[in-house]
């Protein structure tokens, strides 16, 4: 009898227990965002204050990682309830190898992919034998030798579209060595090398400007079609595509005034995937 109290205590103080680590009245729901490098503080001032005006009740708390991968991972283990770091390519690539049932829930912004150096101030003196570095992971490295290409270093296979290799560079006519390496470690290397590439969220959060600092970029314009696989993303789980909170927080990013703090700050170096008022 006295141990069948006692559970009944313990099932009473259990349930009292959670029900004090619920969300009370009037609190705001704490929304948990996976985001590569750090997140762009005047972008998400903005939209804080779009979520403010719109009367809508959440804080929003930003879970920072150094790999996309790694991002990737804790979204499908339910660490994050959304990421905004990927584009469409990194996407499709992640879902292809992982299995992932990932939903994209709205278009953020573009960030360019350009070539950095601290040894030469323009491609054009790039040398033979030079040493050049690129993003490790499959769809960034496949951009990031199309950039290359643009610039009339390289040559690649046109048949393996947005997704080159190293293997399907076709004419080397300086015979560069590509080294591919972790874009996180790339502005850090810079000293070592004639060149990298990044992008230029990454540029920005080691430093760099995209505008003053890029020694060869390729204009970017969110409506291109060629550019589409490399807008960058709000990614949730497929059952969390219909989530009213996430979806206000996206459409609270999506508007004029997150557009204009957006270009005001990075000036050119992050553009708006979204019609806003100029």
């Amino acid at each position: 009898m006295k141990f069948r109290l006692w559970v009944s205590v313990l099932l009473v103080f259990a349930v009292i227990l959670t029900g004090c680590g619920g969300k009370k009245d009037g609190e705001a729901s704490i929304v948990k965002i996976g985001v590569v490098g750090e997140p762009q503080k005047v972008i998400w001032d903005a939209v804080k204050e779009n979520l403010a005006a719109e009367g809508v009740e959440v804080e929003l708390s930003f879970v920072s990682f150094t790999d996309g991968i790694i991002a990737n991972q804790a979204l499908a283990d339910k660490e994050l309830d959304f990421s905004l770091f990927q584009h469409y390519a990194f996407l499709e690539q992640e879902v292809a190898d992982k299995g992932y049932d990932f939903a994209v829930i709205g278009e953020a912004l573009v960030a360019p992919l350009s070539v950095y150096s601290k040894k030469i101030t323009d491609v054009n003196q790039i040398k033979d034998g030079d040493k050049i570095a690129i993003p490790n992971n499959a769809t960034n490295a496949g951009r990031a030798l199309k950039v290359l290409e643009r610039a009339g270093l390289i040559e690649v296979d046109a048949s393996k579209g947005y997704m080159p290799t190293v293997q399907d560079i076709t004419a080397n006519k300086f015979n560069l060595e590509i080294i591919e390496t972790d874009p996180a470690l790339i502005p850090s290397l810079l000293p070592d090398l004639a060149a990298g590439i990044t992008n230029s969220g990454m540029a920005i959060d080691n430093g760099l400007s995209p505008i003053t600092d890029a020694i060869y970029s390729i204009p970017v314009d969110a409506n291109d079609e060629n550019i589409k696989p490399y807008i960058n993303i709000f990614v949730a789980r497929s059952e969390d595509k219909d989530n009213e909170t996430y979806l206000k927080i996206v459409n609270a990013y999506r508007q004029d005034n997150v557009a204009k703090a957006m270009l005001d700050e990075y000036k050119g170096g992050l553009i708006p995937a979204w019609d806003y008022q100029k």
